[in-house]
């Protein structure tokens, strides 16, 4: 992923925040909280969830990402915590710790045999009752990545640890990924470490 930061090859990179987002947050009051975006990138999402009151935690082990982060964010004056590093990492300090976290593009970008490790970790750091919104991408490929997230994927995978409240494909995706996005609304279960 550093190359594609070095050859400023960012392809996936919509340079904006994603629209079912900002169509979500139009349509629901979701209150701010302690935050955390995995696989942060460019950090549109960042940006947005601390101009809207959040107090994000964005966490991405390449440097290129972390660099046009910081750099938006000074240029914005916003601040929020950077993490340099693999969120499948996150020291237990961050247990129980965040309100909601907000996936994009990152359950897609890392290898399907990490797909239970992202979950486990996802549970630990989210609080009993806090909410994972996320944007699963559809490729309808056998190769990746992005690896194919289809419906039954993020059923298989959340249910154990989250109820699933909302799950369905978004109508208002960027042009390139319409009818590909699957905008999930997962609660941790209180039972659920």
């Amino acid at each position: 992923w550093e190359r594609h930061y070095d050859e400023k090859d960012l392809r996936w990179d919509l340079d904006e925040v994603a629209p079912p987002f900002v169509r979500l947050w139009e349509e629901n009051d979701i209150s701010p909280c302690k935050a955390i975006v995995p696989g942060c990138g460019a950090g549109h999402e960042v940006l947005f969830l601390s101009e809207k009151g959040f107090e994000v935690t964005a966490i991405d082990y390449t440097h290129g990402a972390v660099k046009l982060l910081e750099d938006a964010l000074k240029k914005k004056k916003i601040s929020c915590e950077v993490l340099r590093q693999d969120f499948f990492a996150l020291g237990h300090e961050h247990d129980a710790t965040f309100g909601l976290m907000l996936e994009h593009t990152f359950f897609c970008a890392i290898n399907p045999n990490m797909r239970q490790a992202y979950v486990e970790t996802a549970s630990r750091v989210i609080k009993p009752g806090g909410n994972l919104i996320g944007l699963f991408y559809e490729t309808g490929e056998n190769d990746g990545p992005p690896f194919n997230t289809r419906r039954e994927d993020i059923e298989k995978y959340f249910s154990n640890s989250f109820v699933i409240k909302s799950l369905k494909k978004t109508l208002n995706s960027a042009e390139q990924r319409r009818g590909k996005e699957w905008l999930a609304v997962l609660k941790k279960k209180s039972n659920s470490s």
